[in-house]
């Protein structure tokens, strides 16, 4: 008898047992349309829409001075909308033309725009962008020195 009872406690225990939780679901981010995309960027203080295609730019010295790594006093004002649109779509990629042009030559601009660059993805990391979802280009000409478009 008392395997009986043994059989029927263990009975009883597994029917009181708690259900296995479900696995919770993956989050898989949406690409944003093109329209949504404009509308987000182009509300961007401080940067103006690209000529004929979906990004935005910060031209002449919004953003930086000329000859300058550092941001203008109030460019971490524009860098931190920059970072919250970025944010809000999770399911696209970007890539951020850096630029720089002086008279002081071609090596020095190259330096220029890559100090740019690496403190602009130390910025945009911080603030949590993925830094793979961020492509670089570096470039030692003349030109908006920041450019932004999604990446197709």
């Amino acid at each position: 008898m008392k395997p009986c009872i043994i059989a029927l406690l263990l009975v009883l225990l597994a029917a009181c047992a708690a259900p296995r939780p479900e696995a919770p679901p993956v989050f898989q981010p949406t690409v944003a349309t093109p329209e949504a995309l404009q509308s987000a960027l182009a509300a961007l203080p401080g940067a103006e829409a690209l000529d004929g295609e979906i990004g935005i730019r910060y031209p002449g010295e919004v953003l930086f001075a000329a000859g300058a790594v550092l941001p203008l006093p109030g460019g971490l004002k524009l860098l931190d909308p920059l970072a919250e649109v970025l944010l809000a779509h999770p399911g696209n990629a970007w890539t951020l033309r850096v630029r720089a042009a002086t008279e002081h030559g071609r090596d020095y601009d190259l330096e220029l725009a890559e100090g740019r660059a690496a403190l602009l993805q130390r910025f945009l990391t911080r603030r949590g962008v993925a830094a793979e979802r961020l492509e670089w280009q570096v470039e030692a000409e003349a030109g908006a020195p920041l450019e932004v478009r999604p990446r197709p």
